[in-house]
């Protein structure tokens, strides 16, 4: 039974919205906090450790939980399911993370944060597939893309409030709040079991085969993981700011971070408006390679003025055209996944594998940034990444 489009649209801005606070506000602030209170003497290599757990079991987890819904037979629902699950056990990792007092089992709350929740937010995604029609996917892709930058903007309010004081309490929120938005979620949306489909028995090598669609045959799905992966490196770099900030210009490590804060949440109202309105433009003009082409170019104008940047002007001008760019490509990205997903009944997989493909840059990035930095110190950086 597929829900009405305009509940199924509050309902995922509002659950997604939640899920989002709870995953991002550690991995954009607590964690290092966290990390340096609790061994200030090794802070660079646990942090390194710590991103590097988290981040291969965020790139596991979306086509793993897809994949899952594909196959879930419950009557609760396929996706509802694991929207619900992930989200109650990924509050058990945050609880773990937040009474920490030592690394294990920081690392091991971090782990399970990641996973559970890229589980739960592969089950929104497959939500798309299952139940909005062809001819609004654009639209409802610009209007959900707002998701993650309202929860990236409130968790940072959550934080700058709480957590010099109250940094116990401000951990247990995010698990309460990573739980509610899909409770939510699962209390507004109609949902159905997987279609009973017989198969045939597959070896392993070749289930293992089928997990990624084959390039020959399907070629246009690898073209749309290489364009995902491709932006997404350039709108990552913006991650290094701070640090060319400090060694660029010479201001503070306090002085970066708030100009960067400041920056972001001028930067996350533009991506969201950029989003809505390239979502509602490529339904209405049926096309979307264009956006998709547009965001790109406007992302790599935006790295430029930071590759060439000899003042602050020039990083913030830098910083509204990759927030602009990603806004657009935003807008209509989910829509043209949509349209290369090559079986229905794996779709939640195929989304998963996109998903996976958002998070590579986490480890990509970081694995050039030494190269990269080494052969031409900033312009090398940025103008690589553009």
């Amino acid at each position: 039974m597929v829900t009405n489009y305009k509940r199924l649209v509050w309902a995922i801005i509002i659950g997604y919205t939640m899920l989002s606070i709870a995953l991002l506000t550690p991995a954009l602030v607590l964690l290092s906090v966290k990390i340096i209170n609790i061994d200030p003497q090794n802070y660079t290599y646990t942090f390194g450790l710590c991103s590097a757990f988290g981040t291969a079991f965020a790139i596991i987890a979306p086509p793993l939980g897809g994949s899952l819904g594909d196959h879930t037979k419950f009557k609760f629902g396929r996706r509802r399911t694991w929207i619900l699950l992930g989200g109650v056990i990924g509050a058990v990792g945050m609880l773990m993370m937040g009474l920490s007092k030592t690394i294990t089992p920081l690392i091991i709350g971090w782990i399970i944060v990641q996973f559970f929740y890229n589980i739960a937010g592969a089950s929104f995604a497959g939500l798309m597939p299952d139940q909005v029609p062809e001819e609004k996917r654009a639209s409802y892709s610009g209007i959900i893309g707002t998701a993650q930058p309202l929860g990236v903007f409130f968790g940072m309010i959550l934080s700058s409030l709480l957590n010099a004081k109250y940094p116990t309490a401000l951990w247990i929120i995010l698990a309460f709040i990573g739980i509610l938005g899909p409770v939510i979620t699962c209390l507004l949306i109609n949902d159905t079991p997987a279609n009973n489909i017989a198969k045939n028995k597959k070896s392993f090598r070749e289930t293992a085969l089928s997990i990624y669609p084959s390039p020959k045959k399907y070629p246009n799905f690898t073209k749309a993981i290489f364009v995902k992966i491709g932006v997404l490196m350039g709108y990552g770099a913006t991650s290094y700011i701070t640090v060319m900030l400090a060694k660029r210009f010479g201001m503070s490590g306090n002085d970066a971070g708030t100009l960067v804060s400041l920056i972001n949440l001028g930067a996350l109202v533009l991506t969201a408006v950029a989003s809505i309105v390239g979502g509602i433009l490529s339904d209405k003009t049926k096309m979307q390679r264009p956006f998709i082409a547009l965001g790109g170019l406007t992302i790599i104008i935006g790295l430029l003025f930071d590759m060439f940047a000899t003042g602050i002007p020039f990083v913030i001008i830098g910083s509204i055209f990759v927030a602009l760019g990603f806004g657009i490509f935003n807008s209509t990205d989910a829509s043209l996944v949509m349209r290369v997903l090559p079986n229905p009944n794996d779709a939640g997989k195929d989304v998963g594998l996109m998903a996976s493909a958002n998070n590579l840059q986490g480890v990509l990035i970081p694995m050039m940034a030494p190269l990269l930095l080494g052969i031409g110190s900033w312009y090398a950086f940025f103008g690589g990444l553009a």
